[in-house]
């Protein structure tokens, strides 16, 4: 019997709260005390996470519609580097190398140890901010990830054997054919066209090249606007769309292009609540959170593990952002990156949850080893 369950059912739940996300933002933005930090929010988290997630995603579904079954047969046929081959494509920055691993193996391509692997390696979206704001630390946490994944994937398929908890013949995932809202299609070629300009800003950014008064026109400083108004499109067409976020993101029914628009939206609006959330507490509410979080410090890892079980970026963009700013250790932070799966454990969740839930619990142990181990040798 084929599972025919969609992957967004699981959160279908959570549809009611787009509207009501959506006009607590409406809210913030015409709200004096906040309108500068969510102008700010909306402006970075589309330079610096919405683009090179939607880059990212364009290179991985083009790579993978082309070489679909040529990826396929290679994994089957070369199963003792799936373990690498996982942990590689989970250290690439974004969740789209973890969730096409996750795909693999519910369509029963890929071995278990093959998913703990790339769910260890993968710092999920959260790589985007930590790389724009912090490449010599983001190098750092992504090697660590990635050699973490390997080892981890090894001794996984080493102590269960190949087959654990292998997706059998008649119990693999199946795309279900989705209808399109036709009604979005000028806002997806509006999306498209922003996106052009929106990429060269976002390197610029990610250069430290100042593109606000590099782009200035008569002392105007137009790129925030240009980036806030970007990021409120997204939010506006991922709060109207009427189809499931996660079922957007890996059916190979819908276009490339929708498949991409649709995932960077729902990403967006996780990076937004994070900025949104840490500059609210910071500098409307004066939150001292580096205070807060020092007299915690031992505990700092372990709690950092624990937010990584939560499915999806948005509270990982979170930990991120405390470390940048200082409020938590690098400690935490190769803790947090180490346990969290991204946006790739919701296909798993629905279509397997027992090898979830295992995956899961097993990426903590590398996750406490390194953080604890960084924190008492480094820190």
């Amino acid at each position: 019997m084929v599972i025919k369950r969609g992957v967004g059912d699981i959160l279908a739940h959570l549809t009611v709260m787009k509207p009501l996300l959506f006009a607590a933002f409406f809210a913030l933005s015409a709200w004096a005390p906040s309108r500068e930090v969510m102008m700010s929010a909306l402006s970075e988290a589309y330079f610096q996470v919405s683009v090179f997630v939607a880059a990212t995603l364009f290179g991985m579904l083009f790579f993978e519609r082309a070489r679909r079954q040529g990826l396929h047969s290679a994994l089957q046929k070369h199963r003792k580097l799936q373990v690498l081959f996982a942990a590689l494509c989970g250290a690439i920055p974004g969740c789209g190398g973890a969730i096409f691993i996750v795909t693999q193996y519910i369509r029963g391509a890929m071995t278990f140890g093959g998913v703990v692997a790339t769910l260890t390696a993968t710092m999920g979206d959260a790589a985007f901010l930590l790389l724009a704001k912090s490449p010599k630390d983001a190098l750092l946490v992504f090697s660590l990830c990635l050699v973490a994944g390997v080892v981890c994937g090894y001794v996984v398929d080493w102590t269960h054997g190949r087959d654990f908890l292998r997706m059998r013949k008649g119990e693999e995932y199946q795309d279900e054919e989705v209808c399109e809202n036709p009604l979005l299609s000028p806002f997806y070629r509006l999306w498209l066209a922003l996106f052009l300009p929106g990429a060269a800003m976002g390197i610029g950014y990610a250069a430290q090249v100042d593109v606000g008064e590099a782009l200035s026109i008569g002392g105007v400083h137009w790129a925030e606007p240009f980036g806030a108004c970007a990021a409120a499109l997204a939010i506006a067409m991922w709060t109207f769309n009427p189809l499931s976020d996660i079922r957007q993101c890996i059916s190979a029914h819908r276009t490339v292009t929708r498949r991409v628009v649709d995932t960077t939206n729902f990403i967006t609006v996780w990076v937004l609540c994070g900025f949104v959330a840490y500059g609210l507490l910071e500098e409307v509410f004066a939150f001292d959170l580096a205070a807060l979080f020092g007299a915690w410090i031992w505990l700092m890892p372990l709690a950092a593990v624990c937010i990584g079980f939560i499915p999806g970026c948005g509270p990982q963009v979170v930990v991120t952002t405390l470390f940048l700013n200082g409020a938590i250790p690098l400690s935490a932070q190769l803790a947090n990156a180490i346990s969290n799966d991204g946006d790739a454990l919701f296909p798993a969740v629905a279509i397997a949850p027992k090898a979830s839930l295992i995956a899961t619990l097993y990426t903590a142990v590398p996750a406490i080893i390194v953080g604890y181990g960084w924190m008492i040798f480094w820190e």
